[in-house]
């Protein structure tokens, strides 16, 4: 796949600006120093730890059963279960 950079330029650089202000926003909000970790930081605790841990959980359960319910669906539609004397598989 193609690697991608942001162009220079003004544009550019306000992109740049914005995501840094973002990132810096969430890293106070949501994150805490930790030298013992390899990107040193790690995700507070107490109530926005719980918070953030939550809301990650729901996201990551509804991508889950998205792709599940996608998966299922294609494999209803294009595969059929076959014996593996049929498909030449046998274990020997």
């Amino acid at each position: 796949m193609a690697e991608y950079r942001l162009k220079p330029g003004k544009v550019g650089e306000k992109v740049i600006g914005a995501y840094e202000k973002a990132e810096k926003k969430f890293t106070d909000a949501f994150l805490e120093e930790d030298a013992v970790s390899d990107s040193g930081y790690r995700l507070k605790t107490g109530k926005t730890g719980e918070s953030v841990k939550g809301a990650y959980k729901k996201i990551e359960d509804g991508v889950v059963g998205a792709y599940k319910k996608v998966e299922d669906a294609f494999v209803d539609a294009f595969l059929e279960r076959c014996d593996e004397e049929e498909s030449g598989e046998v274990d020997k």
